[in-house]
């Protein structure tokens, strides 16, 4: 009996892309992927389309159905090649892909060029439309505070169609889990930033604010190796750690107290999840999916939240909250929602008209 394929299109190869590939690949499945990371030189740009139409031909006739994590440049020859040979062709929406965002120069919808035409072309003619969170297909409410965002797929294209579908990523709470004991006191966070966009973006400057306030708390970021690449000095009780494994990131987040994430836009935190599942205090902003993730377990940031609620909050944290983060990750994002996801998918394709 042939293992039966599936073809799965991305420009980034993020944990949770390659956590789908490992769950597709344990269902069964043989993945045929086409890994087309981003390039502003053209010679390369064109290259990878190149690549794309090759490898498309190859790989759809094939396959059983296309994924494409984020919707870009990538995901357009591999969805024209689908339609030819009547493939279902779903694109999995992360964050990017629906914002619209002048303030933090960030977002597909931002800039009215080829690149957003093709968005829109990819949307209108995808079979079906997976978003992180809810928000990222009607958009987010609380993302819009004067500078003006605009969020949610439908926001930009009102008569679209094509159906989107709420399917979280999932989590493995058996490798997230503490493995040792919390240090009093410590607050993480985790975002790899190379730019002073994503430094804003994450909302490093308010992590670096509470740091100062609470000089006898040890605050910690995964990602940044070099504070001198942006305008902010650096507090004494501030480690810069770079870029991290899964077992270190275990490791960081099970000796740490809290999990801040504290950022302007954001779908649905991987990196929150699992600090929740290590059983960290979540702080997290009321954007998007940060907010569902925390519910009642941790702390939402909103405009109403001033810095004294905050370190009062930091001072004398109800210490059960770990163990009720942990328990709410486990019951609203199992790997089993998202499995039951690809495999409605996989088993039920959407039929072309």
């Amino acid at each position: 009996m042939r293992t039966a394929k599936v073809t799965l299109v991305t420009n980034s190869k993020n944990t949770f892309v390659l956590k789908d590939v490992e769950m597709l690949e344990q269902m069964g499945y043989r993945v045929l992927m086409i890994y087309s990371p981003a390039h502003k030189d053209p010679l390369r740009f064109i290259a990878n389309r190149i690549r794309e139409f090759f490898l498309s031909l190859f790989y759809l006739p094939q396959s059983v159905a296309c994924f494409s994590w984020f919707n870009d440049y990538h995901s357009s020859i591999p969805l024209a090649i689908s339609s030819l040979f009547k493939r279902p062709f779903t694109l999995i929406v992360g964050g990017y892909d629906a914002i619209s965002s002048p303030f933090l120069n960030y977002g597909i919808f931002l800039k009215k060029n080829s690149r957003q035409r093709m968005a829109r072309w990819n949307y209108k003619n995808a079979q079906s439309i997976w978003v992180v969170h809810k928000s990222l297909g009607t958009g987010c409410p609380f993302v819009n505070s004067g500078n003006e965002t605009q969020s949610g797929i439908t926001q930009f294209i009102p008569n679209l169609t094509t159906p989107i579908n709420e399917i979280p990523t999932a989590y493995d709470s058996s490798f997230w889990k503490r493995n040792q004991t919390k240090i009093p006191k410590t607050v993480l966070t985790v975002a790899i930033i190379s730019d002073q966009r994503t430094f804003e973006r994450k909302g490093i400057p308010l992590f670096l604010e509470l740091a100062t306030a609470l000089p006898d708390f040890q605050f910690t970021v995964a990602g940044i190796e070099d504070i001198s690449l942006f305008d902010y000095t650096l507090p004494k009780n501030v480690i810069l750690l770079g870029k991290q494994t899964r077992e270190a990131l275990k490791d960081l987040y099970s000796s740490h107290t809290f999990y801040y994430q504290g950022s302007q836009i954001e779908g649905l935190p991987n990196v929150l999840c699992e600090a929740m599942l290590c059983e960290c205090i979540p702080i997290g902003t009321q954007v998007f999916g940060i907010p569902d993730a925390i519910g009642s377990t941790g702390r939402i940031i909103d405009s109403r939240t001033t810095t004294e609620n905050l370190l009062s909050f930091f001072k004398n944290p109800p210490l059960e909250l770990g163990a009720k983060a942990r328990k709410r990750i486990q019951e609203h994002y199992p790997l089993k929602r998202r499995r039951d996801a690809f495999e409605r998918t996989l088993t039920k394709p959407t039929s072309y008209a």
